[in-house]
């Protein structure tokens, strides 16, 4: 009885993660569509001027890592575990792993993810981001040699044939820079698997004195940490953000952007919880559903067409995820 309560309450987290990460990726598309990033004009740092900023995304995304940081540090902080979070990165192996790993998954992977919601909108970037968890298998196993089942082949064949067939074969009104948004996506699917890759070479690998523990929350919140800095000290100067940064501020954005990452910190928080309650394997699967959900979300809230295209290959997409992330068999042991 115990146990079939911690598995609904474990699915009942998942589900939530699916629901959340759904709702931020359109929400930051939505709030991405701000005059603010098309109608003021920016000098570049050869003095030239510009009237729209490519790269705006990265200065949003500076704001959402940044704010999950706080927002998971505030819930660290009140539970006493702040403190170990930076034990963790100055005086560990696997912290400062984490930190490079954080590296290429936020600045990367979140920075491009982002791009492709903004040139390719958010239920075909999200949609395709999914199957990370499929090409971070794959890239486990021609890396680390990891063994891969058929199974698991299987489902990582069909949802990337569900997102070739997206990027590839759009319907309905897309934007020009469609194509562009689709590559963005790309990297991003290719900067959260390398982070995973990473993390599992460093969890693996790497000996740390044995009296060191550090709890997956821990580690979310140095990940968080080490993409705000990368943000504030690299990338935002290399684009010329801060500019923009300075907009955003003095205009009352950043409110939006702060709630909107009460979202992004709790579905991380969530899916850690749903995996320790029912495991890796169905807490990824059901973290895959928020594919399904920003379509669903981008219809309800902004009255964005669903094509038959996309619905039917983003179904196939979040299949071919539980194809590859659960086994039958041992599924039905646990259950």
């Amino acid at each position: 009885m115990m146990e079939n309560k911690k598995f609904k309450k474990g699915l009942l987290f998942g589900i939530f993660v699916g629901i959340a990460w759904g709702l931020d990726s359109v929400l930051m598309g939505n709030v991405g569509k701000h005059e603010i990033f098309t109608n003021l004009t920016y000098v570049l740092s050869n003095g030239v001027s510009k009237t729209s900023f490519e790269f705006s995304p990265l200065v949003t995304a500076f704001f959402h890592e940044s704010f999950c940081f706080i927002w998971i540090a505030c819930v660290l902080f009140f539970t006493k575990q702040l403190k170990h979070v930076f034990y963790l990165l100055f005086k560990t192996k696997k912290g400062k792993a984490t930190a490079i790993a954080a590296l290429v998954g936020s600045p990367i992977g979140m920075g491009a993810y982002l791009l492709g919601i903004k040139y390719a909108s958010a239920p075909y970037a999200s949609s395709i981001s999914v199957i990370y968890p499929g090409i971070g298998a794959l890239l486990s196993y021609l890396i680390l040699k990891e063994k891969l089942s058929l199974r698991a082949v299987i489902g990582i064949v069909i949802s990337i044939t569900g997102s070739f067939m997206l990027g590839f074969n759009p319907t309905g009104d897309v934007s020009p820079t469609f194509v562009k948004g689709v590559a963005f996506a790309v990297i991003a699917v290719l900067g959260w698997a390398m982070e995973g890759v990473m993390i599992g070479f460093a969890m693996k690998h790497i000996k740390d004195e044995d009296d060191i523990e550090a709890s997956p929350q821990q580690l979310l919140c140095l990940r968080y940490f080490i993409s705000m800095i990368s943000y504030a000290i690299i990338v935002l100067p290399i684009i010329n953000g801060y500019p923009l940064a300075m907009q955003i501020v003095s205009q009352g954005l950043v409110v939006k952007y702060a709630g909107i990452a009460i979202l992004g910190a709790f579905t991380y928080l969530s899916w850690y919880k749903a995996v320790d309650l029912i495991g890796s394997a169905m807490g990824t699967a059901l973290n895959s559903t928020a594919a399904l959900w920003t379509i669903i979300f981008s219809a309800v809230l902004f009255q964005n067409k669903i094509t038959p295209t996309l619905a039917f290959w983003g179904v196939v997409i979040v299949l071919g995820v539980f194809i590859f992330a659960i086994d039958p068999k041992a599924f039905k042991e646990n259950k």
